[in-house]
């Protein structure tokens, strides 16, 4: 039995450029690590097979894509048993799956004895999801391209209260949105996709603006959207705002305390 953890990311910003040719579109972000965690264990098995908290099967998880795609690479036909305990919300924009899938490929790697460093960014990108780079190299760090190009490694220090309501949300249907506008310019204030997913789904619409009148407008502003889920997260609260969100925040939310991650191997 193989043990490992998988942490989860929040984008601090998120422009979206354009839409390129093969379908993808170009972004600049910024992916701050945070320290919120899915366990994973492997164990050899005849079959692919596994045993999770969530409603999660073998088809589309993001696991036995990672396994799939690793033996394809190298000329295995590796099956394991997986258990996970999902702790991360799914479909929120905190990047869970992505995590789970670049675990998968770190812990095949060491596994079989291949180097980590020779996988291709690039391709693990378009055949395996954006996100997954960022959580392979392990830092925090600007990006751009789809996700796959990281630049300078930053993490802020600081703490974040996560709101999230328990809808999933599509990343396919915001991404391809009538509503989504592209940025021009870089601007680190901004998630660029928040008006695209007001504008597609209704429940996050009921959900984001009921929060103006729970908390009052001075802490609404200080919101922000993570990725292209339904999480949102407040940067530094203070005291006052964590009593209030607390005390005040209705059962359909879930709420994390979460510190930022410099690293995660």
């Amino acid at each position: 039995m193989f043990r490992y953890k998988s942490c989860g990311k929040i984008n601090s910003f998120l422009n979206v450029l354009r839409k390129l040719p093969n379908g993808y579109h170009q972004i600049t972000t910024h992916y701050q690590l945070i320290d919120i965690f899915d366990e994973i264990e492997y164990e050899e098995n005849p079959i692919d097979e596994i045993e999770t908290n969530a409603n999660l099967g073998l088809k589309n998880n993001s696991i036995f894509e990672a396994i799939n795609w690793f033996n394809h690479k190298f000329n295995k036909n590796q099956r394991f048993k997986v258990k996970l305990k999902k702790n991360i919300p799914i479909g929120a924009g905190l990047g869970g799956g992505s995590s789970n899938c670049a675990t998968t490929l770190k812990f095949l790697c060491k596994y079989h004895g291949e180097n980590l460093n020779s996988l291709n960014l690039e391709d693990i990108c378009f055949s395996l999801g954006a996100d997954v780079p960022v959580f392979l190299k392990g830092s925090s760090s600007y990006a751009e391209g789809c996700g796959e190009i990281l630049k300078d490694k930053y993490s802020s220090t600081s703490t974040y209260l996560l709101l999230i309501p328990n809808i999933f949300v599509s990343t396919a249907k915001i991404f391809n949105s009538k509503h989504l506008s592209f940025d021009k310019k870089v601007d680190k204030s901004k998630n660029s996709l928040l008006s695209a997913l007001l504008l597609e789904d209704e429940m996050f619409k009921k959900h984001y603006f009921g929060l103006e009148s729970l908390l009052g407008a001075h802490t609404f502003q200080k919101i922000k959207l993570s990725g292209s889920g339904s999480a949102m997260f407040i940067q530094d609260p203070d005291k006052e705002e964590i009593d209030i969100i607390f005390n005040k925040i209705e059962n359909n939310f879930r709420v994390f305390q979460v510190k930022a991650l410099e690293y995660y191997h």
